[in-house]
């Protein structure tokens, strides 16, 4: 699923968490995000900033979910998921065993994933991370290949605790 698909599928909840998150942690990503977005609709970053919170949310979610703007929704699932869930990477990608940098970033992903640890991992996920946030990432890992993996699509497509579908 595409970023800009999961900005069209996502609950406003874990959107206004993500967006909320950004403006608050990440202010000059939020800024930049504003006004690449704005540009996109050739509307001055004046014009959104004088918008109140819960406006400038409601473009922005409509904005990522558009699908010219996929490279900005890419760019901040990324930024939010690295640096406001790194446990959440770190934690996943060593249950599978995967190797990484210690922060979540993977060189090299493997070809195959095992179901049984895969299963065991994204367990744990639901039961230490919101629902939401768990199912943003699986979706974005399944993305890091072309082809994605079996194994999580069929999770991705049937466990019922994934909000995107």
């Amino acid at each position: 699923m595409k970023s800009y698909t999961i900005f069209q599928k996502s609950d406003d909840e874990t959107v206004n968490e993500f967006l909320g998150w950004m403006r608050n942690q990440e202010r000059g990503v939020y800024r930049a995000a504003l006004r690449e977005l704005g540009a996109l609709k050739k509307l001055r970053p004046q014009f959104m900033q004088q918008k109140s919170v819960e406006e400038q949310f409601a473009w922005i979610k409509k904005m990522l979910a558009w699908k010219p703007a996929e490279t900005i929704a890419d760019h901040l699932l990324q930024v939010w998921l690295i640096r406001k869930h790194e446990g959440m990477l770190v934690g996943f990608i060593e249950k599978l065993g995967i190797e990484h940098n210690g922060h979540g970033v993977v060189d090299v992903l493997p070809e195959t994933l095992e179901a049984d640890k895969l299963k065991e991992a994204v367990d744990v996920l639901f039961e230490k991370y919101p629902a939401g946030a768990v199912s943003v990432y699986l979706h974005m890992f399944q993305n890091q290949t072309e082809e994605g993996w079996p194994e999580l699509q069929d999770i991705l497509d049937n466990d019922p605790r994934i909000t995107i579908k």
